[in-house]
C-alpha cells in the first residue's frame, strides 16, 4: 500500500477507493426536482453509500478526485423512456465547500445510453413478450477524468456534494409521465466519486 506525506500532515495511507452514494427514484415518484448525492447518508445500507457522515470524510481522512460518473440500470419494460429522459435533462453540480468545481449536463457525467431489448412472437391470443434491459454510465471507469494538475483535493472535515436537479421546464406533461417509474419498480441511481483516499496510517 503506498503511504504519501501531504503538506503539514503526518504519513497517509493511500487507496484507490471511490467514494459513492445512491438515491432511488420511486414508483410514480416524479423525477422533476433537486437532489443530493452525500447528503443523506445515515442509515444507508452498505450497497447504497460507503460515506459515515453526511457530506464529510472523517478527520484526517483526505480525497484525491480524479473523475466524476453517475451510473444508472432498468430492466423494467414500463420504464424503457425514463433514462434516456432523466439523463438528457439533468443537471449535475459537483460542490466542495463553497465552490463549484465541475457543472454540465446529465449526458456529459453519465457517458452513454445502452438498450438491449427483444420482443417475443406472440403465440394466439397471448400478449407480446418484451424483455429490456438499459444502462447508462460508460463502461469506463469514469465519464468525467480528472488528471494532472486538474484533480481536486478534498481535505479532512471539508463538505462535498453533488447536485443533481431537473427543472420542472426541462420535461413536459408527457415527457414526465414517461420519465416516472412505473407501479412496483424504481430506479437506483449511484454516483460515485474517483480517486485516491488518504487515511491515517494504521
Amino acid at each position: 500500500m503506498p503511504r504519501v506525506r501531504e503538506v503539514g500532515a503526518e504519513l497517509r495511507d493511500e487507496i484507490r477507493q471511490p467514494l459513492f452514494d445512491g438515491i432511488y427514484i420511486a414508483a410514480a415518484e416524479s423525477p422533476v426536482g433537486t437532489r443530493e448525492f452525500f447528503s443523506a447518508v445515515q442509515g444507508k445500507l452498505p450497497y447504497l453509500t460507503n460515506l459515515r457522515q453526511n457530506n464529510l470524510l472523517e478527520a484526517a481522512v483526505s480525497f484525491r478526485l480524479m473523475g466524476l460518473v453517475l451510473d444508472s440500470q432498468n430492466w423494467y419494460s414500463a420504464n424503457r423512456q425514463a433514462l434516456p429522459l432523466i439523463m438528457e435533462r439533468s443537471a449535475i453540480e459537483l460542490r466542495i465547500g463553497e465552490k463549484v468545481y465541475w457543472k454540465a449536463n446529465g449526458l456529459y457525467v453519465c457517458g452513454r445510453l445502452e438498450q438491449n431489448a427483444a420482443v417475443g412472437i406472440p403465440a394466439a391470443a397471448v400478449a407480446n413478450t418484451e424483455l429490456v434491459y438499459q444502462r447508462y454510465g460508460d463502461v469506463a471507469v469514469q465519464s468525467v477524468s480528472l488528471t494532472g494538475k486538474h484533480v481536486v483535493d478534498i481535505p479532512p472535515l471539508q463538505s462535498f456534494r453533488v447536485v443533481w436537479s431537473i427543472d420542472s421546464g426541462a420535461l413536459n406533461a408527457g415527457e414526465i409521465t414517461a420519465a416516472t417509474p412505473a407501479a412496483d419498480t424504481r430506479l437506483l441511481f449511484l454516483c460515485s466519486l474517483k480517486g485516491l483516499q488518504r487515511r491515517p496510517v494504521q
